[in-house]
């Protein structure tokens, strides 16, 4: 979602504008969720009390995950994320209150979770 090009900041959903300003630029906390080299990877950031997880997928099939995510435990939070067509899309999600979540991540995609 972040623009390589100029055109790519007309070409991205408002959405996605609305999160480039407002992502943070600095971190104090950073853990590892899940992966594997080459293949997938999770982290979480922490900037002050919140946290954002992102996961990317280097796969060329699309990757279904269960993710334990303590920090969001209880919690609604942002999901950006792209469906099968390339399209990216937002929605709010429920983090059950043993912080676990399931997440698809399409073939050389990626999400976000705010």
């Amino acid at each position: 979602m972040f623009a390589l090009t100029p055109n790519n900041l007309n070409d991205a959903p408002a959405f996605a504008i609305d999160f480039m300003k407002t992502v943070p630029t600095t971190w104090e906390e950073t853990v590892f969720i899940d992966g594997y080299p080459g293949k997938y990877a999770v982290i979480a950031r922490r900037h002050d009390d919140r946290w954002f997880v992102a996961g990317v997928n280097a796969n060329t099939t699309a990757l279904k995950l269960k993710l334990n995510l303590p920090m969001l435990a209880g919690k609604k939070v942002l999901l950006y994320n792209d469906d099968g067509g390339k399209a990216a899309f937002t929605k709010e999600i429920s983090i059950n209150k043993k912080g676990v979540a399931e997440i698809e991540m399409q073939p050389n995609g990626g999400f976000v979770l705010k």
